[in-house]
């Protein structure tokens, strides 16, 4: 039997107490996907709030329920599509050869319509409320369930880093977005995994690439060619950004 791919979610506390969730679930079919054929790991460096877990929780059982409503719409579609339509038929051949009217077609097929869509409607909330929609809906909210959150040192080295970064200067977290100087002691194999998962949901969450252009103005205030960055005035978090540089180069340094 072959070995599900692993799929982490991170949680990671700031210094001022707030927290960042990183998950891959960008989509429900996503997370639908992930829950049938993936492993699925909490990791967390400080340990998090219970309210902070329950809420997240929350969410992905909305999730859950979206994912449902998509799975069951596919699985009945051509159904609903079938049986709405012959509505639609014997409601439009019912009025147009039982009730005359002075406007042929017009009135028939507003109300053939209307006939159709009405099914479709009721056939799809009572598929929601199937036994077949039930049971998945348990087996999904079951495996959320056995999603369960351990400490991880590597995420403890992210949030000292980060700390660390929020409470410097910006000169200092300058320098380690251009020049990254940091090396991660605790990179091995099982570590490299989790650390490539967690740089991508990074880039995908913030969009760091698109941060090349920010970082030649850096390099020329660092080399004295140009004025020091207004970094407060930018909607980019540069500590996480410094934090995401240092990991980068040192998973760039494994063959």
């Amino acid at each position: 039997m072959a070995e599900k791919e692993k799929k982490y979610i991170f949680h990671v506390t700031r210094k001022d107490g707030s927290f960042l969730i990183l998950h891959p679930f960008s989509t429900p079919e996503k997370f639908l996907y992930a829950l049938e054929h993936s492993e699925i790991e909490g990791r967390y460096g400080s340990e998090p709030r219970v309210e902070t877990l329950t809420m997240f929780r929350n969410e992905l059982y909305r999730l859950v329920e979206t994912a449902v409503k998509n799975w069951i719409f596919d699985q009945r579609f051509i159904p609903k599509f079938l049986i709405s339509t012959g509505v639609f038929l014997v409601t439009y051949f019912f009025f147009s050869y039982v009730v005359r009217d002075p406007i042929p077609m017009v009135d028939e097929t507003v109300l053939g319509l209307g006939a159709g869509i009405l099914t479709y409607v009721m056939i799809g909330r009572k598929d929601m409320s199937s036994d077949r929609a039930m049971k998945k809906r348990v087996e999904l909210r079951s495996k959320v369930d056995r999603i369960k959150f351990t400490e991880s040192n590597f995420l403890k080295e992210v949030e000292s880093l980060l700390y660390k970064n929020e409470s410097g200067n910006f000169t200092d977290t300058i320098k380690q977005i251009v020049a990254p100087q940091y090396q991660y002691p605790g990179l091995g194999f099982e570590k490299k995994d989790e650390v490539l998962s967690f740089l991508r949901l990074l880039e995908s969450k913030f969009n760091f690439k698109h941060l090349k252009k920010e970082e030649k103005y850096f390099k020329r205030f660092m080399n004295g060619r140009g004025e020091k960055p207004i970094m407060e005035s930018k909607n980019i978090d540069y500590s996480l950004y410094a934090v995401y540089k240092m990991f980068k180069k040192n998973i760039s340094t494994l063959k």
